[in-house]
């Protein structure tokens, strides 16, 4: 929580406000193809959002990453906005972290998310809530080369 603090105040001294989309990737193929399939969607609300893309990997996004409560253990991707990763739309949870829908079948990091959902919160933010924990993956049996 002070991580998140001390994260809004940084914003606020610089100035930024509005609506934000921060999005997390990895230089990977899996991770990049959610990415191009994210941009689509991205490109009808850029005058609508300040739009951040953040490699994972990053020493320097490793701040940020704790900041939004993004999981500790490994992640391929996600997608925040205003500050928060999941919504409920159609009385349903969505947590916008790691692979989108039209990716099932790639392995252990399926989400449960589309891009029709994510272009649906965009249209309408308040769709999204706070203080949602996300589940931890079990890692037991993985290497960081298992999974991408």
């Amino acid at each position: 929580m002070l991580v998140q603090m001390m994260f809004a105040a940084v914003l606020a001294g610089t100035g930024q406000t509005g609506a934000t989309v921060d999005v997390f990737y990895k230089e990977l193929p899996p991770s990049l193809e959610a990415l191009a399939r994210t941009e689509e969607v991205l490109a009808e609300f850029a005058g609508e959002f300040t739009i951040t893309r953040h490699l994972i990997t990053d020493e320097a996004t490793a701040p940020l990453i704790a900041a939004y409560g993004l999981p500790e253990t490994h992640f391929p991707f996600a997608v925040v906005v205003n500050g928060k990763l999941s919504a409920v739309v159609d009385g349903e949870r969505v947590d916008f972290v790691h692979f989108p829908l039209f990716m099932h079948g790639i392995g252990r990091h399926e989400g449960n998310w589309s891009m029709e959902l994510l272009g649906r919160v965009l249209a309408d933010p308040s769709l999204m809530v706070s203080g949602v924990e996300l589940e931890e993956l079990d890692e037991t049996g993985w290497t960081e080369c298992m999974d991408e």
